[in-house]
């Protein structure tokens, strides 16, 4: 059980390999290729082998949705990915958006093709204490102990890396123990308990828990909060990929909503639909970038 539990798990973060659903595809050339990279922040918490597996339908939904014969392939880093899209051996990445916009850094030309939204759950977290400690500050924190569920998202780690602790501290300098945890309910009813002083919790955990223990979460309260992180980035090379592939992707994500089929495979991604690109997005990839500048090994 807990390895099918791991592997659903890996299924909805990876999302991307259950993008494409059957409709209507188009013909396609012998010869054609969509090829999709996706960077390993996706599978942090996971084996080489589950994401493989995880990723072993992605040719055929391609071909269903698309009419092109499709692979995917993980790349350590967005870097390695991006370079990889410059000699056109992927067609299309997927970026972590705060990736995405580090590697506009390095690479101005990659440009946002379309984002995957989840509207009901915002890329928000929170750092969690007890009620009496809620107005302090991060300092109060130093050499206590911290739990940070396995399942948390690399956007929620970047922020607590950076906001959760005192400047200048890494999250293991900061704190006296940074504890895994199996999920966020478990870390958050041992902060109850007082074997531990602080979570991270993303959003629609911490809404679950409200939701679910009323009388346990009224004792807690978040001692800071992020901003709300932008979505998923599917991202592309405008001269090293061909027209076609980018409108084919585009034109059958942009619809996958509306198909009831398709529509409850995107929930099951935790993902309400694939929108265009805002067109304020690089100018609010801006002011992430400040907010949170690229490490010297990204």
């Amino acid at each position: 059980m807990r390895f099918l539990a791991r592997l659903l798990a890996a299924t909805a973060i990876l999302g991307i390999a259950s993008m494409f659903v059957p409709g209507q595809a188009l013909a396609a050339k012998p010869d054609d290729k969509l090829r999709v990279g996706i960077t390993k922040n996706f599978f942090q918490n996971f084996s080489d082998a589950i994401a493989k597996l995880v990723m072993q339908p992605f040719p055929e939904v391609v071909k269903a949705q698309t009419g092109l014969p499709g692979e995917i392939a993980m790349s350590p880093d967005s870097t390695e990915l991006c370079e990889r899209m410059k000699k056109g051996e992927a067609h299309l990445g997927v970026f972590q958006s705060h990736e995405f916009f580090w590697a506009c850094q390095k690479y101005p030309d990659l440009k946002p093709l379309m984002l995957a939204v989840n509207e009901k759950t915002p890329l928000k977290a929170y750092l969690i204490v007890r009620k009496d400690d809620a107005g302090k500050n991060v300092a109060g924190l130093a050499g206590k102990t911290v739990a940070i569920p396995t399942q948390t998202r690399p956007f929620a780690k970047l922020w607590v890396e950076r906001r959760g602790v005192q400047p200048g501290k890494t999250l293991k300098e900061h704190y006296g123990k940074v504890l895994p945890v199996g999920d966020s309910e478990e870390a958050l009813d041992n902060l109850n308990s007082g074997t531990i002083d602080a979570v991270l919790v993303e959003k629609a955990s911490w809404d679950r828990y409200k939701r679910l223990k009323p009388n346990s979460s009224d004792s807690l309260a978040a001692m800071i909060e992020s901003e709300q992180f932008p979505s998923t980035v599917i991202a592309y090379f405008p001269k090293t990929v061909q027209p076609s592939h980018v409108e084919k992707f585009k034109q059958g994500m942009m619809t996958a909503d509306k198909n009831p089929g398709s529509s409850r495979l995107l929930q099951l991604v935790k993902i309400s639909s694939f929108q265009a690109v805002p067109a304020d997005f690089m100018k609010e990839g801006e002011s992430l970038v400040q907010a949170y500048p690229p490490t010297s090994n990204k």
